[in-house]
């Protein structure tokens, strides 16, 4: 089977290939495609910098994520190629995973509590909304203190502090 594998330089990233160096041990023959979207400059930004050096600085920043995820793939002999775009990270997702032929996604995520996820829609949620191809979401561990408690109650603070104040 051929996967899909987006990454960046997070830890969560990288929970799919613990998933691969798995099956690889119980002798499945699956091929992981590493992809790194990397995002478009602003416009200002644009005009003022020539396109060689921008495509030099994302491929320089495909690089630094995605090495993690090669050294694991390429240790336990798994084959792999890597891929690099550019622009909306679930859409280009997507379209590379449907130009490519994947039998499926596999995403790594961090787990964020609910009002965090309401204000900044996921990645996943994204592609799972732009393509047929079967997604898997893989998380580990929990959302950590700071951000089910102190965050929260300082909005409802803050919420208070501008109801009193009317």
């Amino acid at each position: 089977m051929q996967y899909l594998i987006p990454v960046d330089s997070s830890e969560a990233a990288l929970i799919p290939i613990g998933h691969l160096e798995q099956a690889a041990r119980r002798g499945a023959k699956d091929e992981a495609l590493v992809l790194n979207v990397q995002p478009l400059l602003n416009r200002h930004i644009s005009r003022l910098t020539r396109k060689a050096d921008r495509d030099a600085l994302r491929a320089e920043r495909s690089r630094a994520a995605t090495a993690g995820a090669i050294e694991r793939l390429a240790r336990a002999g798994i084959p792999w190629r890597a891929l690099t775009a550019a622009g909306s990270p679930a859409e280009r997702i997507a379209v590379v995973a449907e130009a490519e032929g994947v039998n499926e996604i596999l995403i790594g995520a961090g787990r964020h509590p609910w009002w965090l996820r309401s204000l900044d829609p996921s990645v996943a949620q994204g592609v799972i909304a732009r393509t047929d191809i079967p997604v898997t979401v893989m998380a580990r561990g929990e959302a950590g203190p700071f951000e089910r408690y102190v965050v929260p109650v300082g909005i409802a603070g803050l919420a208070a502090l501008l109801l009193a104040a009317d």
